[in-house]
């Protein structure tokens, strides 16, 4: 059985969250492991999870994460994540599910 691997996002909710409201796929990401160099990749946004049941969207959200990503079009950082189910991780619900207000 081939199970696609899933993802505790560290860093980067919002941009997470920009880039499903732009309607992509997937974003850069740096996979984070301990002992191991970071891992530059790209990862589908059904892969991700978020600590954060929900975003604001206020002014920061707008100017730094929203507006370059929707209407420019532009690539966000990285943003960081780690394998999920590991160790010190809270609860965490999928990206799709993340409410934005």
């Amino acid at each position: 059985m081939n199970t696609i691997a899933q993802y505790y996002i560290l860093a980067g909710v919002r941009r997470a969250v920009a880039a499903r409201e732009a309607g992509w796929k997937d974003l850069p990401a740096r996979i984070v492991e301990a002992g191991y160099p970071d891992v530059l990749t790209r990862v589908g946004l059904d892969q991700l999870h978020s600590p954060k049941p929900e975003v604001i969207r206020d002014h920061r959200y707008i100017r730094n994460t929203e507006y370059p990503t929707k209407m420019l079009g532009t690539q966000p950082p990285a943003i960081e994540i780690e394998q999920l189910g590991l160790p010190n991780q809270g609860p965490s619900i999928p990206i799709a599910q993340v409410i934005l207000r």
